[in-house]
Order: C-alpha cells, then structure tokens, then sequence
C-alpha cells in the first residue's frame, strides 16, 4: 500500500503543476490579447460608423423624391401615476 501512494505522489505533483502552468499561461495570453481583440472590435464598429456616415451624406435628394425613414420607436405611454393632475373648471359663456 505504500508503495503505490509513494508511486501515486509524483503523477500527483505532475499534474498539480501542468494544471498551473495551463492556468497562468492562459492568463497571461488573454492579458496579452484582450487589449488586440477589443480595439479591433472597437475599430471596426468606428469604420462601419463612418461608411455608414458617409453613404447617407453622398445622397442627393431631388424635389419631389419620396424618403422613408423607418424608426423602432414607440410612442412614449404614460401609467395612472404618473405625470401632472390638473383640475378644469367649466365656465358658461352666456352672452
């Protein structure tokens, strides 16, 4: 029995120690490489921003040429809480 825990503790330590350097290693290649990856996604985004820029300011619109603007956006809706209360009066106008 003790022979095999004597035979067991060096593939033990082996493998402590690959599982180490996997963890730093792969620690210090995505400090290296996140900074690449984010600014190249960063530039990117930029130069589709100014492609997209600059084919809208390229269009000519003639007199009499129909543009569609398509927006997502709802209608701003307002609960029962919210806003302002005002109070009306009604006034006879006899004249």
């Amino acid at each position: 029995m003790e022979l095999y825990i004597l035979l067991y503790l060096p593939s033990f330590f082996e493998l402590l120690m690959f599982i180490l350097i996997v963890f730093y290693g792969f620690k210090y290649l995505i400090r290296f490489l996140a900074p690449r990856i984010v600014d190249n996604a960063a530039n990117k985004i930029y130069q589709d921003m100014q492609n997209k820029s600059a084919s809208s300011e390229g269009r000519t619109v003639r007199k009499g040429d129909m543009t569609i603007d398509y927006s997502n956006k709802k209608p701003k809706q307002f609960g029962r809480k919210e806003g302002d209360y005002i109070e009306f009066e009604e006034i006879d106008d006899k004249k």
